[in-house]
This record gives C-alpha cells, sequence and structure tokens, in this order.
C-alpha cells in the first residue's frame, strides 16, 4: 500500500511539475541559442519517437530548423545527403499539428531561420499550402495587419482573448482605478496576457518567450530592456533574491551559474512574501508560479535585481 501511495504521489508531482515547464523543450531552446543542431536533431528524434512528444509542434519545428542548419555543413551532408529532405518531412508534421492549434508559431524566429535557408538552398519539395505559408513570412506587415484583434479597454485584470488574432500592442494599458501605483499598473497589465502562448522568439504579435515578455511589458512601463534573459540580467541593478518585490526580476539557470541564464521572469509577489512571478513558460505560455515552492524552479533561481533608476 505504501509503495502504491508513493507512486501515485510521484505521478502527481510529474505531473505538476510538466504542467509548469517542460524541460526537454527547455533543452532544445538553450542548445539552438548554443548552435548545437546535431543534438538537436538526436533529441528531437528520440522524444518524437520514444518519448511522446510526436504531437508537440515545436518539438518538430526544432527537428526541422536544426537539419535545415545542418544542410549548411559540408562535413554533415557528406554522409546525411537527404538531410533537406528529412528537414522538410519534420517541418511537415510541425505544419499539420500547428494548423490545428491556428498557428500558435507562426510568429517564431525558428520559421524565419528555416524560410531563410529553404531560399537559399532553392529547396521547394515541400506541400504547396505548407510551403506557401513559410514563404509568406516575408511579406507579412510587421506593423499594419489586416486580421481582428482584440482590445482589451480599462479593464486591469481581465484576460487577453487571443484565440482569435494576438497582437499584444492592441491591448490597452488604462487602468480604472483613481490611483494606482505604477508598479501595480505593470502588473495588471501584465496579468491580462495569462494564458497566450509561448512562442521561441515572439516578441508579442503571435505570443512570447521569456525574455521577450518582460522586455514587452517593462518596455511599456519606460523601461528599455536588452532583447535575451541574460543581457537582461547583466543590465539590471543586481539585489538579494530575498528582496525582491513587484516589478522586480528573478533569472533560472539549468547549472546554476549565473552566467548561463536560461530563464527569466517578472516578480509580482513583495519582500517576505513567496516568490511568485509571471512569466512565459514553454509549455503553457503567460502563466503564474510560486518559485518557493516549485521543485523545478527554485533550485534554478540565481539572481535577482530591478531596473537601474534613471539619473535625474
Amino acid at each position: 500500500m505504501k509503495k502504491l501511495f508513493a507512486l501515485i504521489l510521484f505521478g502527481l508531482l510529474f505531473t505538476f511539475q510538466s504542467l509548469a515547464q517542460d524541460r526537454k523543450v527547455d533543452v532544445l531552446e538553450i542548445l539552438y541559442n548554443q548552435k548545437n543542431y546535431r543534438s538537436i536533431v538526436r533529441k528531437t528524434t528520440k522524444m518524437i519517437d520514444k518519448r511522446g512528444y510526436e504531437d508537440n509542434e515545436l518539438v518538430h519545428l526544432f527537428k526541422a530548423v536544426a537539419l535545415a542548419r545542418l544542410s549548411q555543413d559540408s562535413r554533415y551532408t557528406n554522409s546525411h545527403s537527404e538531410v533537406l529532405k528529412e528537414s522538410a518531412i519534420a517541418y511537415q508534421n510541425y505544419y499539420e499539428l500547428d494548423k490545428q492549434l491556428k498557428f500558435q508559431q507562426e510568429s517564431s524566429c525558428l520559421l524565419e531561420d528555416l524560410r531563410l535557408i529553404y531560399k537559399k538552398s532553392n529547396y521547394t519539395k515541400i506541400e504547396k499550402e505548407s510551403y506557401a505559408y513559410l514563404q509568406n513570412q516575408e511579406t507579412k506587415d510587421p506593423v499594419v495587419q489586416k486580421k481582428r484583434v482584440v482590445v482589451v479597454k480599462n479593464q486591469p485584470g481581465k484576460k487577453v482573448d487571443y484565440k482569435t488574432d494576438f497582437k499584444a500592442s492592441a491591448v490597452d494599458t488604462v487602468c480604472e482605478e483613481l490611483y494606482v501605483e505604477e508598479v501595480d499598473k505593470m502588473i495588471n497589465y501584465a496579468k491580462k496576457f495569462i494564458g497566450v502562448p509561448y512562442v521561441f522568439g515572439g516578441t508579442g504579435d503571435g505570443g512570447f518567450d521569456c525574455s521577450g515578455y518582460t522586455q514587452y511589458v517593462l518596455g511599456k512601463y519606460g523601461t528599455e530592456l536588452p532583447r535575451n534573459a541574460r543581457s537582461q540580467k547583466d543590465f539590471i541593478e543586481q539585489i538579494k533574491i530575498k528582496e525582491a518585490k513587484k516589478g522586480d526580476l528573478v533569472f533560472f539557470s539549468k547549472n546554476k551559474s549565473k552566467n548561463n541564464i536560461t530563464h527569466v521572469g517578472l516578480v509580482i509577489s513583495e519582500p517576505g512574501e513567496d516568490i511568485v512571478m509571471i512569466h512565459a513558460s514553454s509549455s503553457q505560455g503567460i502563466m503564474i508560479t510560486n518559485v518557493s515552492t516549485n521543485t523545478y524552479w527554485l533550485p534554478k533561481l540565481v539572481a535577482a535585481g530591478r531596473p537601474p533608476k534613471e539619473e535625474s
């Protein structure tokens, strides 16, 4: 009976942690930033064939782009002559899955990378509809869209209905209260995006990645952050983790090194309370997580900081 209880408890813990963040997808993002494309191909192939990720569109997309990158490496193509064909198959699998999800990843920089490589290689052996979708990434207007967008006015806590066509700049920042501290306005604004999907490289149109989200939200309230999490950590004023409060940033590292930052979140709690952040999770999109009680995030928490004060 004790063994059965232990197995159930382990299963529940695993489920809760997998909902908070997909560790394997996190690793793919890190490897891609490190340009370790061979490892991505090995890992994604195993994830799809043996680890139950055959329905994860982002895993297929990582595999497609990694193979496309390797097609530019003569050392790899000498022993893998069909690499672009393999990439196209992975891309087609991604396309069919993401199409069912109403193209959550359509703003991902991975698609832009893939498009450029296929164009450079003059590779067109892809199903017509999915190829046309990929090539249209170049011609999409980055600012003016004819699609319907959702504008949320004067309702600080209301979530954004991103399932139509999401564009972050369409979300109103006006608050209803007579007087609200600026940091509370920012947190209210940040919460509007809860549920907006994670998009690798996303900075607002279609979705966000972790640093794209913090850059976007703080940018709305006067702080221009660098683009990636590591640069944001170097930019902000370092503080003790226990002093972190609403509006500060917390940083995470897979190996506990402050020089290898892999994730960033926006603090929405006060000092002395559990550290709670709102962030872009690769599995759940924009969500709120109690870092202090989370067995995945707490061991990875390595730094905290706040935007430097403006000089008077």
